[in-house]
């Protein structure tokens, strides 16, 4: 019960000091101090909140003092620092904690009087010293002196000094501490890259997770607006968002590969397996799918799937994580990915936990040599190398596989900004994992889970608020498809580079978003200011049929049409309008019209065919149909030309080809969706019900 109004307390304490209520704060911390037996705590708070009450009294009586505001940012600062404080002792009582097991563990090693200098300056295991950094209390003066001076000696190693700052990050994230802010503020100006990558990230991530606490002190914000004004500075911490906007991919591509590519690739082979006799000519269709009525097409699927291919392949070249997925069972499967510091250790066969075989293998050090997995996923196929079966571990194999892997890895560029860019994907993908899949991750604070634009934080707004950040930006996330972050980053953007093509990627943003009405206000400004575009044109033809204002979409279509009259897709679209208008010979004239320009096409024939049923021209729709089921027909094509048979008076035709129709979905309701169809043909549902009845009678 303790332990459960601690935490109410302090999310009560955070969130007074947040609206600027320091009286409530301190009145609060004073509970919570007492409620933990922190009696040191206790005494400081009825000090802080005595000085505040003087403070104020002074105040009352009109006393000018230039130095109360200044006073007042002191007692909210050091409020704040008392209540992490109590945070912290509160969960070193929760012995469900990994923070309080591992502690304890530390303590019970060595000693509960160690210190920061006891354990760096020793030859004690990296993963204490990790453990060290990241359970420590709020440093003081000695501690923040000694992990400088342990960061500046040209003696310890990269390895020992990249475990310091990401554990030095992960706790300035849980526990948020000035003096560790201002290490990890140090080393993003450190010339060696690995090191400054993980201080940069340390520094934004703690950055979003504690701006407001940050905004307290005055110096550490002056240091950064000095270091925003560094060419390398701000063009490195606008690489870090690309990668942070693409981390926000990983569960949509995750969730893309399981759900849609994999299952679509596999019906696609399993396509092949069965029917090698369907031919590649649709393959060459000059008319564009996505112009058609769904309904009309049949290989929409093809499409996605090759649209979903070409997006991924784009997307890992640009940095996107194409692999959480694929190594998740791993990390959840091997001990080794139990231990913290195991997540953040920069990739090395020396790690002392890498099984000795992983280490001799050829195969294992070309593929963890690959530049588009990070750290934690190069251990992950260490420790899986120890359970290749033994018939692929023959040479034979590895020959081939080297050479494979040896074309894929040739030719890299090694400038500064690759090699900065490489690191830091790979460091920022791994943190992702931890935060993610690590056993005890939800203890831990997760900063993906936080707004990750950083422009919405001082000091980096000032560095990075400008429109032509802004657009690099929104270009970068338009061509992820991640649109309702674009949509964001638009509303952000000054009108006055409102140009005709940032008009019309907005538009795009918002038709996704279903936000059809700003979509077309959109495309309708790009018009204005580059007139005559068929792609703005087709777009709002398009939302109007979305929003069925088919009067206001022809308009457009047919000026589309003026510009090009022989565009099938075009005609194709007006004859949808009339349809929907009920207009059908208008719809005729452009449907034989798209029949002319491009003859034999499934997509006219099925068109001409369905509005042939609508109007009531059953020998004409018979005609279609025949056309139609002759060639690969669907399931949709077979009901549709029952319809046919059936009202053209083949009554056991119709019969054959509902069964068709449904043969893998039996449904005693098919026929409910086309009622209105089939009364407007004196049918009756009695009609309806026997023949649905006759239908499912044999299947």
């Amino acid at each position: 019960m303790k332990q459960i109004t601690y935490q109410y307390l302090y999310k009560d304490i955070v969130e007074a000091l947040r609206q600027e209520h320091l009286l409530s704060a301190l009145q609060l911390l004073q509970g919570m101090a007492t409620t933990l037996k922190s009696w040191s705590v206790k005494e400081e708070t009825d000090t802080l909140l005595e000085s505040y009450q003087i403070l104020l009294s002074y105040m009352a009586k009109g006393v000018d003092d230039p130095e109360r505001n200044k006073m007042y940012v002191g007692f909210r600062r050091r409020t704040y620092e008392l209540a992490e404080v109590l945070n912290r002792v509160g969960l070193l009582m929760n012995d469900t904690t990994i923070y309080a097991t591992s502690f304890r563990t530390l303590c019970q090693l060595y000693g509960n009087d160690y210190t920061l200098s006891d354990i760096l300056y020793s030859q004690y295991p990296l993963r204490d010293k990790f453990d060290a950094i990241w359970l420590s209390a709020a440093w003081t003066a000695d501690d923040e002196l000694t992990v400088a001076n342990y960061m500046a000696n040209n003696t310890v190693n990269e390895i020992d000094k990249c475990l310091l700052l990401s554990a030095t990050t992960i706790a300035a994230m849980q526990f948020f501490d000035i003096a560790k802010y201002r290490i990890l503020i140090d080393a993003a100006l450190s010339t060696n890259i690995k090191l400054r990558v993980r201080a940069l990230v340390g520094v934004i991530f703690t950055h979003i997770i504690h701006s407001e606490r940050i905004a307290l002190y005055p110096d550490v914000n002056t240091r950064l607006e000095l270091m925003c004004d560094l060419p390398r500075f701000s063009k490195e911490i606008e690489h870090l968002q690309m990668q942070l906007f693409l981390s926000l991919e990983t569960k949509r591509i995750e969730r893309n590969l399981q759900e849609e590519i994999i299952p679509q690739m596999m019906k696609r082979i399993e396509k092949l397996k069965i029917d090698t006799n369907t031919g590649l000519d649709e393959l060459n269709e000059k008319l564009s799918e996505e112009d058609f009525n769904p309904e009309w097409s049949d290989n929409a699927q093809d499409k996605k799937l090759n649209d979903y291919m070409h997006e991924f392949v784009e997307l890992q070249q640009r940095g996107a994580d194409m692999y959480m997925g694929s190594f998740k069972i791993m990390k959840q499967r091997f001990p080794f990915f139990n231990t913290i510091s195991n997540w953040f250790w920069p990739f090395t066969l020396n790690h002392p936990e890498v099984p000795e075989s992983a280490r001799e293998s050829r195969l294992t050090r070309l593929m963890i040599n690959n530049v588009g997995l990070c750290d934690s996923d190069k251990y992950s196929l260490c420790m899986m190398s120890t359970h290749i079966p033994s018939q692929l571990k023959n040479d034979k194999f590895q020959e081939s596989m080297l050479e494979r892997l040896e074309e894929v890895q040739t030719n890299h560029e090694t400038d500064a900004e690759t090699l900065f860019k490489n690191e830091l994907r790979s460091y920022v993908q791994g943190f992702y994992r931890f935060c993610n899949l690590f056993l005890h991750h939800e203890q831990f604070t997760n900063p993906f889970q936080h707004d990750l634009f950083i422009v919405n934080y001082a000091p980096f707004d000032k560095m990075l608020r400008d429109d032509s950040f802004l657009l690099r930006m929104i270009n970068f996330v338009f061509k992820d498809q991640s649109y309702a972050l674009a949509n964001k980053l638009f509303e952000q953007l000054s009108p006055n580079n409102y140009d005709a093509e940032v008009l019309q990627k907005w538009g795009i943003c918002n038709e996704h978003e279903g936000n059809i009405r700003k979509a077309i206000e959109c495309y309708k400004q790009s018009d204005l200011l580059k007139g005559h575009s068929q792609w703005t044109l087709k777009r709002l033809a398009h939302c109007y049929s979305q929003m069925g204002e088919y009067t206001k979409a022809l308009t457009y279509y047919d000026q589309l049409a003026e510009q090009n009259n022989e565009d099938v897709s075009i005609a194709l679209k007006q004859a949808e309008c009339h349809i929907h208008l009920k207009q059908y010979e208008e719809a005729f004239k452009y449907l034989f019209k798209a029949d002319y320009l491009a003859p034999k096409t499934r997509v006219t024939e099925r068109a001409i065919a369905w509005c042939s049923l609508l109007t009531q021209k059953y020998s004409q729709a018979e005609k279609y149909y025949t056309k139609v089921l002759d060639d690969n027909p669907t399931p949709t094509d077979y009901f549709n030309a029952g319809h046919s048979a059936w009202l053209s008076g083949n009554i056991a035709e119709a019969i054959s080809r509902y069964r068709k129709a449904i043969a893998d979905n039996p449904d005693i309701a098919f026929l409910n969706n086309d009622k209105d169809l089939l009364h407007a043909a004196n049918k009756s549902d009695e009609d309806i019900a026997m023949i649905t009845d006759a239908v499912l009678s044999n299947l």
